[in-house]
């Protein structure tokens, strides 16, 4: 089974799917205006947020939490991966590449954090 596969609910699979079609539009767009190292930077950003909520939504459905407590720590845990996994991605971008075009990177990382919420519109 994939990875999207594993997201638990139709919602958390569709947003994931339209954070990757943005990355992949992000990208195209900074590549005409940009050239290649923007198209990259964009890819990166979109990339950096699709596998933090990805891993978000992995850590929430491998829980089975009994309790209202337990819930909020499963919540908790999952954004601390979140926010862990979008820092080192960023500190791993900025120092690893270094070609790296801020604008378009940060732009397309805008972007896919706001495409996440949309799986709250979403019914199973």
């Amino acid at each position: 089974m994939s990875v999207l596969g594993r997201l638990g609910n139709r919602p958390m699979r569709a947003a994931a799917c339209w954070q990757l079609l943005a990355t992949a539009i992000s990208a195209a767009v900074a590549g005409l205006l940009g050239g290649m190292h923007a198209a990259i930077s964009a890819a990166l950003g979109g990339a950096l947020i699709t596998v933090a909520n990805i891993a978000y939504a992995c850590t929430v459905s491998l829980s089975a939490p009994r309790t209202a407590g337990a819930t909020i720590r499963t919540l908790f845990r999952a954004e601390a991966v979140k926010v862990a996994l979008v820092v080192f991605g960023l500190w791993l971008v900025f120092t690893g590449y270094g070609e790296v075009v801020a604008l378009p990177l940060v732009c397309t990382l805008i972007v896919t954090v706001l495409l996440w919420p949309v799986a709250l519109l979403y019914r199973d």
